[in-house]
């Protein structure tokens, strides 16, 4: 792992920070070599730690001072969320070969498939 401070990553990475994290700036970026290939990691100044592959898709966001995004995840899920755990936020939201993954503030985990239906509690 290689951790940087002024690493350029990709115009996607950048254009996905803009858009939902404008207000916030880049502090860190970690660079892994995993089985899979080498991703990234980009830490900002409010906490926040978005994990890119290497062409700048993202795919994990953790944010645990305000919640993830709500325009980032899907609106079915979104719903969900909101019927059956008022009182929580998104912490973790993920992109999975299966959907999504996300982490409530009561750190429960749930699983989603790629239309944004749940699929099951994980434990």
């Amino acid at each position: 792992m290689t951790a940087c401070s002024n690493v350029q990553i990709p115009q996607q990475s950048q254009a996905f920070i803009n858009k939902y994290f404008s207000s916030c700036s880049i502090v860190l970026v970690e660079i892994e070599d995993e089985e899979d290939g080498r991703e990234y990691s980009v830490w900002l100044n409010d906490g926040t730690r978005i994990e890119f592959d290497l062409q700048g898709n993202w795919k994990r966001v953790a944010r645990k001072k305000s919640g993830v995004p709500l325009t980032l995840i899907p609106n079915t899920i979104q719903q969900y969320v909101k019927t059956n755990y008022p009182n929580d936020v998104v912490t973790k939201f993920s992109k999975k070969d299966y959907g999504f993954k996300l982490e409530l503030s009561d750190d429960m985990d749930l699983r989603f498939n790629k239309q944004g239906q749940f699929i099951e509690v994980v434990d």
